[in-house]
């Protein structure tokens, strides 16, 4: 279940509980997740544009859920306006920052880009992390810098890259 949960130091205590009354709800895939908590220095906005509510959010931005933490200077949270379920949450940095932990090893995956875009794919209900712009992406078993990353948290998997891409691969086991 995605809710946005807490918002530490905004000072709007009246607005943020306002917004969150009208912006909880589940994302299309994420079930069995826990809800995403962010914060943020800055000012709060909620629209409603093209049939869904957005949360716009900025100053040192911080989002969380489960063991994955993105930075950034603002961020944009889309849920449909019928059902209120989340869509996407849009992160934008100089960099934006994306950390992972993977499972119960002490190894992390970290990313970074100009723009990160965290999404359930509506096909697969894999977590994605699209990292857009001067994109990197450094795990246990790789490292790859591309104009853009398009990351399968759960399988540790880049999925799609864009170039001109740089990196280098580990070995794995058995090969």
């Amino acid at each position: 279940m995605l809710l946005p949960k807490s918002s530490p130091g905004l000072g709007l205590n009246y607005l943020i509980a306002s917004a969150l009354l009208l912006l909880s709800g589940t994302s299309l895939a994420a079930q069995t997740q826990s809800p995403i908590t962010w914060s943020a220095d800055g000012e709060l906005i909620v629209t409603i544009e093209k049939n869904r509510r957005v949360l716009k959010i900025s100053d040192n931005v911080k989002i969380s859920q489960d063991d994955i933490n993105i930075s950034g200077n603002s961020a944009i949270f889309e849920y449909t306006l019928d059902t209120q379920e989340l869509l996407r949450v849009t992160v934008l940095g100089t960099p934006a920052r994306y950390t992972q932990g993977m499972g119960n090893s002490v190894e992390k995956v970290t990313g970074n880009s100009d723009t990160l875009i965290l999404y359930d794919d509506e096909v697969t209900e894999d977590t994605i992390v699209e990292m857009i712009d001067n994109a990197s992406i450094k795990s246990p078993s790789s490292t790859m810098n591309c104009t853009s990353i398009v990351y399968i948290t759960e399988q540790d998997l880049i999925r799609e890259a864009v170039g001109p891409c740089q990196g280098a691969l580990s070995p794995q086991n058995g090969v």
